[in-house]
């Protein structure tokens, strides 16, 4: 996306040069002769760098900056100023100003100084709103672990759609991996030199939510007491990864829908549209069908969402990429406590290779870094207590890092699972058979296999 400057001077004769200059270089340009013109302006478009002249009639450009960064503070000023000494330059940045420059200055000097303000104003953003601005192509396949044949179907299916701008919904246990591929979806794209913003709905507060996404004008309601982009406009030109999308609150859905659909919205308490340019991936660990049916999410909010979805397999379908995995934390954390860890034990090996990891990648690794942290000798053990905690030898289908909520779900997933491969077995793959046994409608039963990737083949 270019950027678009605002320039504010009085004096024609240098305004209409300077504008051509910076169109010249890729930018977009408005011009405004005065002040009062600069804050219309201001209040009815979208600038991503104000520059202005320090003296104009009827105020100077220091006052000026200092209103600007009260109403916008997030918008960063350059001043120019043919009166240069040390009092203007402490002047200006104490208004807010990100630099200053003396007239008269080379059309290079200007842009130099244009592209670091921004640059500098980039980085500050990226630190307050974890914008990540990752230059290099994101190597899929050198960053994922796919030796299994359910993650070279994933992986085919994530280069099928990089070069493309494809809306995309990862479902898939928690701890899977869904954020790493979505950032490998980002930065393997077109739009990898763009933000990509990442919001995780669970962990917004139901009040905040509408603020956070798509921000608020100054006085919208008690506390605004400036304007605040939202994650939606910081993700223009980039990616949008909304995390846990099935936590998004009922009554909030139909605005997202609409962004989502026409790349539009207004803020809390504005008038005006803003349009982004935004491509919009999701991820839930929720059965979303099940959301909708229980009526906690909007159909017409998936189906948008739903335009290219990924299945992110847990770690009990893919015992291929364990080993790989496992080897991977094992440098990881061993050079980060400075251990001589060179292998796993050859038992600890077939312990991870049985165990069902209900925690899936994220339990691995913590287990890993555990194991590393105890560990003194050059061979890696994994003690029977960090896979079975209770004591019993039975693998636990949850983890005690988890929330109360999450472990249930795992507990009841676990069971379900289990007790469908049982009427399976016993059934010989006989789908009717094995629904009308548990009580269950041909339909329902089939959807409870597909949620946990049961085939029928594997019984028969």
């Amino acid at each position: 996306m270019k950027r678009k400057i605002l320039l504010v001077d009085d004096e024609e004769i240098f305004l209409r040069p300077l504008a051509k200059t910076i169109l010249s270089a890729g930018f977009l340009v408005g011009t405004a002769s005065s002040v009062p013109e600069a804050r219309e302006k201001l209040r009815n478009d979208e600038f991503d760098l104000v520059v202005s002249d320090v003296r104009m009639p009827g105020t100077d450009g220091i006052a000026f900056t200092r209103s600007l960064h009260e109403e916008f503070p997030d918008l960063p000023v350059i001043l120019m100023t043919a009166y240069g000494s040390i009092r203007t330059a402490v002047d200006a940045m104490k208004a807010g100003a990100g630099d200053y420059l003396l007239k008269p200055f080379e059309p290079d000097e200007m842009l130099l100084l244009i592209r670091r303000t921004m640059e500098i104003h980039d980085l500050r953003v990226a630190d307050k709103y974890r914008v990540s601005r990752n230059q290099e192509a994101f190597e899929f396949r050198k960053t994922v672990v796919c030796e299994s044949g359910a993650m070279r179907r994933l992986q085919e299916d994530v280069e099928n759609i990089l070069p493309l701008d494809t809306t995309v919904l990862l479902s898939g246990e928690t701890g899977t991996g869904k954020q790493l591929i979505a950032r490998g979806i980002h930065y393997g794209g077109p739009r990898k030199n763009g933000p990509m913003i990442e919001i995780n709905c669970a962990a917004i507060p139901e009040t905040l939510f509408e603020s956070e996404l798509f921000g608020f004008a100054k006085g919208s309601f008690t506390g605004a007491t400036n304007e605040r982009k939202g994650l939606f406009h910081l993700a223009d030109g980039g990616t949008l990864f909304l995390d846990e999308i099935g936590e998004v609150p009922l009554a909030l859905q139909p605005k997202l829908l609409s962004a989502i659909q026409e790349r539009k919205f207004i803020r809390i308490g504005g008038s005006r549209q803003i349009d982004v340019d935004v491509r919009i991936i999701a991820a839930t660990n929720k059965s979303l069908d099940e959301e909708i049916a229980a009526g906690r999410f909007r159909k017409d909010l998936f189906f948008r969402l739903n335009v290219f979805p990924i299945r992110v397999p847990p770690l009990r379908e893919r015992k291929e990429d364990i080993p790989v995995l496992c080897d991977i934390f094992l440098r990881r954390y061993a050079r980060k406590c400075g251990k001589p860890i060179v292998r796993l034990s050859p038992a600890s090996v077939a312990a991870i290779q049985t165990y069902d990891w209900p925690g899936n990648v994220r339990e691995l690794e913590n287990i890993v870094e555990r194991a590393v942290i105890r560990e003194k000798g050059e061979e890696l053990r994994i003690p029977p207590d960090l896979l079975y905690p209770s004591g019993t030898g039975e693998a636990l289908p949850f983890s005690s890092e988890m929330p109360f909520k999450e472990a249930k779900e795992r507990v009841v997933s676990s069971f379900e699972k289990r007790y469908i491969e049982d009427l399976l077995r016993k059934s010989g793959g006989k789908l009717t058979d094995a629904a009308k046994a548990a009580g269950m409608d041909n339909k329902n039963f089939s959807e409870k296999m597909k949620r946990y990737g049961i085939a029928l083949d594997d019984y028969r």
